[in-house]
């Protein structure tokens, strides 16, 4: 109903078709263009919960203002200072700047601080680690914990929102004390504990080079051109395409970027 609704959405260059609505489980995301309004999705959403016998929960709503900075400010205070925005909803939580809100485990928000984001899961592995500590684990189960907590314990996080350098050397940092029990100065540099076993090292995770192939395994799904390319790659294309844009139209004739 909603893709085929009145809806403009978001119209990205590459795809045949607007993005209004994406779904995952129980979460849904609505695409909302400038123009589009709003009583339009609540008629549909009305007809649905009549038919499913279901209730649409609008205090579990949330609005992320989209375009330029301006614009967004604009929307967020004009519904904080007023509870309304158009035809939108009440009582909603409108994401202001800076602000960062989850859906399916990914932060989502303009202008947010990705180590704000990082800090509850450093915090997790932390206290996972200091668990394991009482113990008197050997050096391979070390490494089997260091396997399950650190490196597990972070990677969707990496996968789908990056990894700040700031928190691969807490993180390594975290690895190191656990490893050689918090010795200022470890046995042994710190790049033989990740060498294979049968080179002699521990086979310990290396983290900057985990997050380095989630880059590229990103990068090859970004750069397949096939009919099953990834619909986020031509958003992507959108974004790179605009932002080459505004360079171009603050830049003065004689000017290049590169200068």
């Amino acid at each position: 109903m909603i893709q085929k609704s009145d809806l403009t959405g978001f119209k990205v260059a590459g795809l045949e078709k607007p993005i209004k609505v994406t779904l995952f489980a129980d979460n849904t995301t609505i695409y909302l263009s400038d123009e589009d309004d709003f009583d339009v999705l609540q008629k549909i959403l009305d007809t649905w919960c009549s038919a499913a016998k279901a209730k649409f929960n609008i205090l579990k709503t949330e609005i992320i203002p989209i375009g330029e900075r301006s614009y967004r400010e604009e929307m967020a205070k004009t519904y904080k200072e007023t509870g309304r925005w158009r035809s939108y909803p009440k009582l909603v939580h409108m994401v202001g700047e800076g602000d960062a809100i989850r859906i399916l485990g990914v932060f989502f928000g303009n202008d947010i601080d990705q180590l704000a984001i990082w800090s509850p899961s450093i915090a997790k592995v932390a206290a996972a680690i200091e668990c394991w500590q009482k113990g008197n684990a050997t050096l391979d189960g070390k490494r089997h914990v260091i396997q399950m907590a650190v490196a597990g314990m972070t990677q969707y996080l990496t996968d789908v929102q990056r990894m700040p350098d700031q928190v691969v050397k807490r993180l390594e940092k975290i690895i190191r004390d656990y490893l050689w029990d918090g010795k200022a100065v470890p046995p042994i540099a710190k790049e033989y504990p990740r060498l294979p076993i049968d080179d002699g090292g521990l086979n310990i995770i290396d983290i900057s080079a985990r997050n380095e192939a989630i880059d590229v395994m990103w990068l090859k799904m970004y750069l397949n051109f096939a009919s099953d390319r990834p619909q986020w790659a031509y958003i992507a294309d959108d974004i790179l395409a605009t932002n080459d844009q505004h360079i171009h139209s603050e830049l003065g004739p004689k000017e290049e970027v590169g200068s």
